[in-house]
């Protein structure tokens, strides 16, 4: 088993072995690969190996928890591969954030970590990967086994585009579910139970007995009660107390918790996070939710009350939602390399489509998989060709993806133009090699891709800027000379402003 520790080493053949002696670190931003041997095989699924076919993995990104952070004092989780051979690899896999919304039990904590790591304790990441999911989600509709045509792709990006689409995860299922509302509504007034307890009381106030204060009565001395008091004049009677602690509130003042910390990061933003926080802060000094513990395990099964009062089970089902986009997030974090090349990928359609003049076949779908595969909605080595008429010329795009030959970039676009003349028709064919990185490519990748692109068109997009960015490394991006593009924030801007800027650089680009 040996590796690549980033795409440029893997175009430039140079691949590496594990040294027992040290543990090598491999970032993921850069891509690295793992290479199997001939004879061997992995024992387990790992959730950030993306096949690449021939016993060729790409390492994807690590999901960093708390412990790793504290235990390697940096971003990196140690890795271990076994093949079912029996043997062990270890490497220490770094990523450039660590996930916000895992922070969910501990307030004090998560103010720590943003402390210490600012910008690197991120709750971005997670809001767009399942801004993500919501596109592949809209094209399908909700529904399985099911093609779509690319003419739905501007409906769908369109509906993403609405300010409703991109709000945090918080502030959609507060408006949603009506909580700020909803919470102000029940804090006066919880639910409760009411508990039974024996203890002594004054003769007079006596209500209740039950067979322990009956026995304590019997026991004494006296033929009748006043005697049976004593000086004090009292006996053991049953006293009700009211009790907060139940089931449904404990679920309610949990879940309160996490939104209160979720609302943190956006109370300054957005005037409905500010009102949702204050809220609930409102709702944790109510004398009954004091009496209340805190617990970090809301629920397990929901109780009656969970399910059927009107009001919890609004905050239940937010809380099932919020679980759902979680479990989402987790399963795509190591993936999301591969979430978006596939996102850049339908944008390139898009914007194929946004030429003047632009046509496909009516019969034309794109495939997308019932269950995503290592993070890939679509279905591997799908070809989209479109016609374009203009003026005089005519051109032919083909959209395609060889996912077995990363030399040929994460996708390729076949460029053919006719140029109609008086004369024989002049036909010109180029290639374009897509590239897509989560986060900037260093110097030393682009110049790597540029070299090997030979006399075809690389072209290089990235989302995030890497968060920490030297101006050496910047200076040296830049004289990569390199089509280098950034994709506009989905979550500030939106994914139709990536269409236009797209179709924008095509124009310039056949122009060229």
């Amino acid at each position: 088993m040996r590796y690549y520790s980033s795409i440029a080493d893997y175009l430039d053949k140079k691949i590496h072995s594990f040294n027992s002696e040290s543990i090598v670190t491999l970032k993921s931003k850069n891509r690295p690969f793992l290479k199997l041997a001939d004879d061997e095989d992995l024992q387990h699924q790992y959730h950030f190996l993306m096949e690449r076919g021939n016993g060729l993995y790409e390492i994807g990104f690590p999901l960093i928890q708390v412990a790793d952070f504290e235990t390697n004092n940096s971003l990196t989780q140690l890795i271990a591969i076994e093949t079912k051979q029996g043997k062990v690899i270890k490497f220490y896999l770094e990523d450039e954030v660590l996930d916000e919304t895992q922070l969910i039990s501990d307030e004090d904590l998560a103010k720590a970590l943003l402390k210490e790591l600012g910008k690197k304790c991120d709750r971005t990441t997670a809001e767009s990967i399942s801004l993500f999911i919501s596109l592949f989600d809209s094209l399908t509709n909700h529904h399985q086994n099911k093609k779509t045509t690319p003419l739905n792709i501007e409906k769908s990006l369109d509906k993403l585009s609405q300010e409703d689409a991109r709000l945090p995860l918080v502030l959609a299922l507060n408006k949603r579910y009506e909580l700020r509302h909803k919470l102000e509504l029940i804090a006066p007034k919880l639910r409760s139970q009411l508990n039974r307890v024996a203890e002594m009381m004054p003769l007079g106030h006596i209500q209740e007995m039950d067979a322990y204060c009956l026995r304590d009565y019997v026991r004494r001395p006296g033929k009748d009660a006043i005697e049976k008091a004593g000086a004090r004049q009292e006996l053991m009677g049953i006293k009700r107390y009211q009790n907060y602690n139940t089931p449904e509130n404990r679920f309610l003042k949990g879940f309160c918790d996490l939104l209160h910390l979720e609302c943190q990061d956006y109370h300054d933003s957005y005037q409905e996070a500010k009102s949702l926080y204050i809220a609930i802060e409102r709702f944790r000094q109510e004398p009954s939710v004091k009496t209340i513990p805190r617990t970090t395990i809301f629920t397990g099964k929901p109780n009656y009350v969970l399910q059927q009062n009107p009001i919890y089970r609004s905050f239940y089902q937010a809380y099932q939602d919020y679980l759902k986009r979680r479990t989402e997030k987790e399963k795509f974090w190591g993936f999301r390399q591969a979430l978006l090349v596939d996102i850049v990928k339908i944008l390139w359609l898009e914007a194929l489509l946004k030429l003047e003049g632009s046509y496909l076949d009516c019969q034309t779908k794109i495939e997308i998989l019932d269950i995503p595969k290592e993070g890939k909605y679509l279905r591997d080595n799908q070809k989209f060709k479109i016609l374009c008429l203009l003026n005089k010329s005519a051109f032919i795009f083909n959209l395609q993806q060889d996912t077995n030959n990363l030399e040929k970039g994460d996708f390729q676009l076949n460029v053919t133009l006719q140029r109609i003349t008086k004369k024989e028709p002049e036909i010109f064919n180029s290639q374009w090699l897509i590239w897509v990185f989560w986060y900037q490519p260093e110097a030393e990748i682009l110049k790597k891709i540029k070299e090997t692109s030979k006399d075809k068109l690389p072209i290089c997009f990235y989302l995030y800027p890497s968060p920490e960015l030297s101006e050496k490394e910047t200076e040296e991006i830049i004289e990569s000379e390199i089509n280098l593009i950034k994709i506009p924030h989905p979550l500030e801007e939106n994914l139709e402003t990536g269409v236009r800027l797209i179709t924008e650089k095509i124009c310039y680009w056949l122009a060229k």
